[in-house]
């Protein structure tokens, strides 16, 4: 009898797994509720198109921005296309400032969608297509939850000329690019190096232009470091803007990289945020 109670247990454990779910589009975690979308409802061959994470986050939660700051991780997108397929980096909107306990972060409290432009091959050879990603996020209430998870969606191949939107998602594709930030204009910036800090002094090249309300800089190297208050103030000439060095800089320490971001915005009646280059002397 024991032996026949130990192959009974055993044997489910040898035998293959036969009519397994397939890995769904959707998944519930702690904090927060993915999804993985395709911006159109077909995919035409040799044609490019966008899919990604959209993330809804519960109340008081965040996710981070690919650069967190001092605290956090960032959330990555793990491709598993057909051969020759490919897919680009995600194409990150502007982030806010959000709290890892009492530590100032780069992240969303909002709902974002996280896209990734897909180019498949001229030929497609199986349909329906299968695009699956493994999705990995850090999402921080009063406490911090890592999570991962196999996400897939079936797309038909389509023939049509133009792509057919989603009636849903394109949506949300188009409002989520217009976070996406934007060159800067009508500035002239300087960036000095004074022991562990920067100062950053901008001069505008029109009369008019002032700085913007709640101004904050999202360092994109984390050169800058997240958490210490940055002090903004309006001179006679333009904007002065203390920055704390990160202690744990980049090695390339000759650059000012990352975004400005401010209300009512860095460029006239525009409130997204603008990327900035500038050379520290």
């Amino acid at each position: 009898m024991k032996r026949f109670t130990f192959l009974t247990l055993l044997l489910p454990l040898l035998l293959p797994v036969q009519g397994a779910p397939p890995v769904a589009a959707e998944f519930r975690g702690k904090g927060l509720t993915v999804e993985l979308v395709s911006e159109v409802t077909a995919v035409r061959p040799g044609h490019p198109f966008y899919a990604g994470l959209f993330i809804q986050h519960d109340a008081k939660h965040h996710t981070y921005w690919k650069v967190p700051g001092l605290a956090g991780v960032a959330t990555k997108l793990e491709w598993s296309l057909p051969d020759g397929w490919t897919a680009g980096e995600i194409e990150w909107p502007a982030p806010d400032k959000v709290k890892m306990a009492n530590i100032d972060t780069h992240g969303y409290e909002r709902d974002v969608l996280l896209m990734v432009k897909i180019t498949p091959t001229a030929k497609i050879w199986k349909a329906p297509v299968l695009l699956k990603t493994k999705a990995s996020w850090m999402c921080c209430g009063v406490t911090c939850n890592p999570g991962y998870q196999d996400l897939a969606i079936k797309l038909p191949v389509g023939t049509a000329a133009e792509p057919v939107w989603h009636k849903r998602w394109h949506k949300v594709f188009e409002k989520e690019r217009g976070n996406f930030p934007v060159p800067l204009t009508g500035w002239k910036l300087r960036a000095i190096r004074k022991d562990k800090k920067i100062i950053l002094t901008g001069e505008p090249e029109q009369k008019g232009a002032a700085l913007p309300e709640k101004s904050v800089f999202f360092s994109s190297d984390n050169l800058i470091c997240s958490n210490p208050p940055q002090t903004w103030t309006a001179t006679a000439t333009g904007f002065r803007a203390e920055l704390e060095v990160s202690d744990f800089p980049p090695k390339d320490q000759s650059v000012l990289r990352g975004l400005l971001s401010g209300k009512p915005g860095w460029r006239p009646n525009d409130p997204r945020a603008v990327p900035i280059e500038v050379p520290i002397k």
